[in-house]
């Protein structure tokens, strides 16, 4: 900060630092700094309005950011003009450079880069090792395999599930008989995208990585690989599978 006399009137005024304004940019940005910390939880912000705005969703579960043409609702004002781009004005301005695939955030296309082109699995999972290309699987993961949670249980049967997602689908394909993903090679349909991924690679690609110890047959299905040992190496037909 200086100082400096006006010629005009004489009067001295304090000039100040054109990048004062900028240093909390600088210190989060550029020198990666983390000064504010949540009470709540370990996670760690570079601005305050930041930590702020993560308490309140995250902790205070506030969503009060409305969208105009659907019932959802966002605790942040970002959310909600990204859910409103992406999914009713149907725009994805963010391209890979690498492939054609294009997405309506900049976090998605981000994330696409690290995990598809990279490779990169930045989360440890610290009971077993395992690695996951972000937090929030890694949560998941956390919660359901190791402490064994299901908080999810099934309104039609007794059935539970660790993920919300697994939930919906066990309620689309098994009661409601849903099946939205159509093979686009022949005119089989699924009520599970693993499945179609599965039958794609099977089928259409003839992948098949599941081989027997005891001989050189090999499967494009696991189960198909246990249904070949029991009645071919240990000589009966009458089994379960759960």
């Amino acid at each position: 900060m200086s100082t400096f006399k006006s010629d005009d009137t004489g009067i001295h005024r304090t000039l100040q630092p054109l990048y004062s304004g900028y240093t909390p940019n600088v210190y989060t940005v550029h020198e990666g700094r983390k000064d504010y910390a949540c009470d709540k939880c370990e996670k760690k912000f570079g601005l305050k309005s930041n930590l702020l705005a993560h308490q309140k969703t995250i902790h205070e579960g506030r969503k009060d950011y409305a969208c105009d043409k659907c019932e959802k609702k966002f605790g942040q004002k970002s959310d909600l003009t990204s859910h409103q781009n992406t999914v009713h004005d149907g725009r994805k301005d963010y391209a890979c450079d690498r492939c054609e695939k294009k997405f309506g955030r900049r976090s998605a296309l981000i994330r696409h880069h690290r995990t598809i082109h990279e490779g990169r699995k930045d989360f440890t999972c610290n009971y077993c090792g395992k690695k996951f290309v972000n937090n929030c699987n890694l949560l998941s993961h956390i919660t359901t395999v190791h402490q064994g949670r299901k908080n999810f249980t099934c309104e039609k049967c007794e059935k539970k599930f660790g993920h919300k997602p697994h939930l919906l689908v066990h309620q689309r394909a098994v009661h409601e008989g849903r099946k939205d993903y159509p093979c686009d090679e022949c005119e089989k349909k699924f009520g599970r995208k693993s499945n179609l991924l599965q039958h794609q690679k099977v089928i259409h690609e003839g992948c098949k990585n599941f081989a027997c110890d005891k001989c050189e047959k090999k499967f494009g299905q696991k189960t198909n690989l246990f249904s070949h040992q029991i009645t071919v190496h240990k000589g009966y037909n009458d089994h379960v599978f759960e």
